[in-house]
């Protein structure tokens, strides 16, 4: 036989071993889909893609819990702020020594 003819004979083996693989690969994806299908899979791979987002999201909380302590305080103080300077007025005498509550309306709210 010649060389033509063996590589030939080479290549439809290797073709005929690709055909069958993938024959079997197709033959196990049509029996999982239909053992559980495409939503089941997408569902599962949400679920579980947020399972690592929370992971990791609590991860760098316990790593940064000082920043989030000071950024939690320094939102409550924001919202808070009239309230506060209102008590701290309250509390401080003016230049006449006597305590005037401050207007009730905020021009700035």
């Amino acid at each position: 036989m010649s060389r033509a003819g063996q590589n030939l004979r080479t290549a439809r083996a290797e073709r005929e071993a690709a055909r069958l693989t993938l024959s079997a690969r197709r033959a196990q994806l049509t029996e999982d889909l239909e053992a559980r299908g495409i939503a089941g899979r997408v569902t599962d791979r949400l679920a579980a893609d947020a399972r690592d987002s929370l992971d990791e999201a609590l991860a760098i909380a316990n790593e940064s819990k000082g920043v989030i302590a000071g950024t939690t305080a320094a939102l409550g103080l924001w919202f808070f702020r009239r309230p506060l300077a209102d008590w701290i007025h309250e509390l401080l005498p003016d230049a006449t020594g006597e305590n005037k509550p401050l207007e009730e309306d905020h021009p700035d709210d």
